[in-house]
């Protein structure tokens, strides 16, 4: 009589990961040639299991630092023994944004967080000097001084109002950042407050001067919105927090503030969309060419103000 075999066998359970051009949508699927995580819509059949869009196009196999059973790095980025495919290696995963899925530090944000302290502090003690000079000035503006409506964006009027919008950055925009990198968060921070400058110098002319700072977060919230609208999310809660926002704004500061704010929201959420809805095929240049067009509509309204009176 035979023995019985000694010990439980191995198992362990099988691991999704996400689509690595999708990566809201988990799958157990990889590519039989270069090992990336591939959901339904990229799946394409071969003589053996699925390969992915790239290496279909590419017509060879380029290794992916982890497929199989080669050295060098694995999905996750851990060292595996031995070194050096011998091979290049395969595209960077991104974001269905474009951003590369490396870059997980919020640089930017980071960046932004600091600028906005340094300008602050810096106007404390030259006695307002440096946001005069940065802050939307409607003078200014109506004299050609343009750039107001970008450096804007790093003023902020008061303690209170610089720790607010240092906490927004820190909840929300590293969490940004990481979806659509450094350079379109800047872009984004940046038009939102272009389009809070915008408004508010539509309807307050040569009355009073904002800082931009407040407009350019509102900005990034309802980007946030139309980003998770994008991947399907429910989005009633943000609807809610800006409507709560521009009620405070109208209630307390009054018809100005409550213009640069709309403003911000407006802007955030239209460049939210051209960010998060360009078509993946030349979705760079597309988004570059929509962000570019926004920053010269918002200078463009504003000289036809400046115009005008």
């Amino acid at each position: 009589m035979s023995e019985p075999p000694q010990g439980r066998p191995e198992f362990s359970a099988p691991s999704y990961a996400a689509c690595y051009r999708h990566q809201d949508r988990s799958t157990l699927i990889t590519c039989q040639r270069c090992g990336r995580p591939i959901c339904g819509e990229c799946m394409n059949p071969a003589a053996v299991g699925f390969q992915c869009p790239d290496c279909v196009r590419s017509g060879g196999a380029t290794p992916f630092p982890g497929a199989g059973g080669g050295s060098g790095r694995s999905f996750f980025g851990r060292s595996r023994a031995g070194s050096g495919w011998g091979a290049p290696r395969a595209r960077q995963p991104k974001t269905v944004f474009g951003a590369n899925l490396s870059n997980r530090q919020s640089p930017m944000t980071k960046a932004i967080m600091v600028a906005l302290a340094v300008v602050w502090v810096s106007g404390l003690l030259t006695r307002g000097l440096t946001t005069g000079l940065l802050g939307l000035d409607p003078v200014g503006l109506a004299s050609g001084q343009f750039w107001r409506l970008a450096t804007s964006a790093f003023v902020s009027f008061g303690l209170l109002a610089l720790l607010m919008n240092l906490l927004v950055l820190w909840l929300a925009g590293q969490v940004l950042e990481q979806q659509l990198g450094a350079w379109r968060f800047l872009a984004l921070y940046v038009l939102s407050a272009a389009g809070g400058g915008t408004l508010f110098f539509l309807m307050a002319g040569f009355g009073g001067s904002i800082a931009g700072s407040s407009a350019a977060v509102v900005g990034l919230l309802a980007a946030n919105g139309v980003i998770k609208l994008r991947r399907r999310e429910d989005v009633r809660g943000d609807v809610a927090l800006l409507i709560l926002l521009l009620a405070y704004a109208f209630a307390v500061s009054g018809v100005e503030y409550f213009a640069s704010q709309l403003g911000g929201m407006v802007v955030g959420a239209l460049t939210g969309v051209t960010l998060a809805y360009a078509p993946r095929r030349h979705r760079t240049a597309l988004q570059v060419a929509g962000l570019v067009l926004i920053a010269v509509i918002c200078v463009g309204v504003v000289a036809a103000r400046s115009f005008v009176l």
